[in-house]
This record gives C-alpha cells, sequence and structure tokens, in this order.
C-alpha cells in the first residue's frame, strides 16, 4: 500500500511538470499593422495619386516642408504594379522633390504582448534605396529597387507599448518612393493560460509534490 501510495504521488507530479514545461506559446496576430497606401480595412485606397495615407506619416525629410505630412499615393510606370493589398506612397502626387532622404513612420501597438516573442514580416521596395528602422534603431535590413518587392524579417528589438516602424527611404534623383505589401505579425499574450512558467518554478512544485508524499507516506507508517 505505502509503495502504490509513494509510486502514485510519482506519477502525478511527473505529469504536472510535464504538463507545465509542454504549455502552448498562444501566439496570435499583432492589430495595427498596415500597408502603405491602404484604408482602415487595410486595402488599397482608391482614387489616382495624391489619396492620403492615414497610417504612414513623413517623419523628417531632407527636404524641408514634409517632416509632419502624411504620405500621399503616387505611382510610376517603372514601379512593380499595385494591388488590392497596398499601393505605393511619397511626399507628394507626383513624387517630388527628389535627391533626399524621407522617413517614413506607422505605428503599433504591442499592450498585452509579450515583446520578446514578437515577429514581423512583408514585403518592401524603395526608389532607391533604404533602411528599415525599428524603434529608432537600424534593424540592419536595407535594399535597393523598385521594381519587385522583396521579404524582410523582423524578429527583435520590439518593447511593450508602442512601437515605431520606420522606413528610410533615399532618393537619388525625383520620383521618390515607398511600397509596404503583406505587412503581418505575431507575438504571445502575457496573462493567465498565457505563460509557460520558469524552470525555476518547475523545480519548486516538483519538490512540494514530493514532499507531500513523502509526508503522506510517514503518516502511514
Amino acid at each position: 500500500m505505502r509503495f502504490k501510495l509513494k509510486t502514485d504521488f510519482a506519477l502525478v507530479a511527473l505529469t504536472v511538470v510535464m504538463g507545465l514545461a509542454s504549455a502552448p506559446s498562444h501566439a496570435v496576430t499583432i492589430s495595427g499593422l498596415f500597408n502603405t497606401g491602404t484604408d482602415a480595412s487595410n486595402l488599397a485606397l482608391t482614387g489616382g495619386n495624391g489619396v492620403v495615407d492615414t497610417h504612414y506619416q513623413i517623419l523628417s525629410s531632407t527636404s524641408p516642408g514634409y517632416a509632419g505630412n502624411q504620405a500621399v499615393t503616387y505611382f510610376h510606370s517603372a514601379y512593380a504594379a499595385n494591388d488590392a493589398n497596398s499601393r505605393w506612397i511619397s511626399l507628394s502626387a507626383n513624387g517630388s522633390p527628389g535627391s533626399n532622404t524621407t522617413v517614413y513612420r506607422t505605428t503599433f501597438d504591442l499592450t498585452g504582448f509579450d515583446p520578446l516573442t514578437a515577429l514581423i514580416t512583408g514585403n518592401w521596395g524603395v526608389d532607391n534605396a533604404g533602411s528599415i528602422i525599428l524603434n529608432g534603431v537600424y534593424s540592419g535590413i536595407s535594399h535597393t529597387g523598385f521594381s519587385s518587392l522583396v521579404s524582410f524579417s523582423l524578429n527583435s528589438g520590439f518593447v511593450a507599448g508602442m512601437n515605431t516602424l520606420d522606413f528610410e527611404v533615399r532618393d537619388f534623383g525625383q520620383p521618390t518612393a515607398l511600397r509596404v505589401d503583406d505587412l503581418a505579425g505575431t507575438a504571445n499574450l502575457y496573462g493567465p493560460g498565457n505563460t509557460v512558467p520558469e524552470p525555476t518554478s518547475i523545480a519548486l512544485l516538483s519538490l512540494g509534490l514530493l514532499g507531500l508524499a513523502a509526508r503522506r507516506r510517514k503518516s502511514l507508517v
């Protein structure tokens, strides 16, 4: 009888610990990520050049008078074609002025998420060259070209709460433009049932269960 009780408690402890150690991470979609040139439903804006993009602001530009403005749609025949999910954006409806460096900013909120688990992917193109900056830090991702879009991925540098995602575009002659497509992200939620216990917590729980088993055995002797 004593041997059976000891074995039962050991099995219970092992089952609990194994269950906690293998708890799912519960990654969910990050909301508030928008492609360039889209509406509130993240669908391409309708109309010609010059339609305001409310999701991308001109953070700075070496051409005076544009910082603080919202980006607007612009398209040149040499660019990768717009589609139903995104459009090219620029400083103005005709892609001018050129020969400058402009930073376009979009933001998203990670409140309630674990920033260490965040991942954002997308495709982008620039006229002429560009770099991606996350929360004020250069990501090391750069690209040159506008005839096709290339993929990018960010898996570090995120912070709790509001995050900034900047696209620095360097132009070598008018026009200038940026395109971001298929922008999407995931992260684990904070909260009960969504946090995998640390190894220390699992070890303490194991010791507690084994101690309970020992006391139970002693009471039966």
